[in-house]
């Protein structure tokens, strides 16, 4: 197609209005679509698409797409193919069978067109990145994908690739630049792309807790349910999970008390936690039968959590 009295190849779109335009050398370009032209005449339309010069292809590649192409077409004039001769062909060729079937449908829509069968020449990619690329990709980074439309990695490698391609470099991988990313600083990122209030929840606290002397000197008392589901001793339905207070002291780190209750966690059961730890335990334990065991913990704290 021409534009400006250039031939291009349209890259992608870029909406209703413009598309990205590649030419063979210089940076791209980008226009509106009703100002691109297509050529009327067929033979120069064909001629873009005519295959690639076997000079630009080593000897052992050529004749390696030629012997290929011989195979694939004595397999398609046999009048019995089934897959044990496509099987005969892969082990031939050192292809699996799924590709020998591409390349039999190749064959058919191309026929004996030796370019279709040399391997496919893919842009370079820079092994070990420039300073310049780097420059590039972190310039891309922060205008292209540290925004609030938080384009996807597929995107700003897309993104790398254009620029790259302006300025004369060879392009990074993928990979490369999704190694950029990884190394950004993840509260900025999250800052420009979802807002403050994302980069605030990953900020990581910070201070110490003042901790305990003595025992007794600080006491923290929590709730949580428990892992199990109490039942009904006829039919078995369910009643609810219950709920454990628990009073720890901070500075040995023993529990001084607890209370369970299937209610959740309230003033009450926080006063019974309170009040377990407070007395002593003896007679607590003999009620149930424990009368050997010991737990000598009871006092008052001097400060409660």
């Amino acid at each position: 197609m021409e534009h400006a009295g250039r031939r291009w190849r349209v890259d992608r779109a870029l909406g209703a209005d413009a598309v990205l335009l590649q030419g063979e050398s210089g940076p791209p370009a980008v226009a509106h679509p009703a100002q691109v032209t297509f050529p009327d005449d067929p033979a120069e339309t064909s001629a873009t698409l005519r295959p690639p010069d076997p000079a630009q292809c080593t000897e052992t590649v050529w004749a390696e797409a030629v012997r290929r192409r011989d195979i694939l077409l004595r397999l398609v004039r046999q009048r019995e193919r089934g897959s044990a001769e496509v099987d005969a062909v892969a082990a031939e060729l050192g292809l699996k069978r799924r590709r020998v079937w591409e390349l039999l449908r190749l064959v058919q829509t191309r026929g004996p067109d030796i370019a279709a069968f040399l391997p496919a020449r893919h842009q370079p990619r820079a092994k070990c990145i420039s300073p310049e690329v780097e420059a590039v990709i972190a310039q891309a980074i922060e205008q292209h994908y540290a925004q609030p439309s938080r384009p996807s990695l597929l995107s700003l490698s897309r993104e790398v690739d254009l620029r790259c391609a302006a300025g004369g470099l060879t392009p990074p991988s993928y990979n490369a630049v999704q190694l950029r990313v990884q190394q950004c600083n993840r509260q900025w990122l999250a800052r420009r792309r979802e807002g403050s209030g994302k980069a605030r929840s990953m900020r990581l606290l910070t201070g110490a807790h003042p901790g305990a002397a003595a025992p007794w000197a600080r006491v923290q008392i929590d709730s949580t349910p428990c892992d199990l589901c109490l039942v009904r001793e006829l039919d078995r339905t369910v009643i609810g999970r219950p709920t454990v207070t628990f009073a720890l002291d901070l500075y040995s780190r023993v529990v001084l008390g607890f209370a369970i209750s299937l209610h959740g966690a309230s003033t009450v059961s926080t006063a019974r936690c309170l009040a377990h730890a407070c007395l002593p335990k003896d007679d607590w334990l003999a009620g149930r039968g424990l009368s050997e065991v010991r737990w000598p913990v009871w006092g008052k704290p001097q400060v409660l959590e």
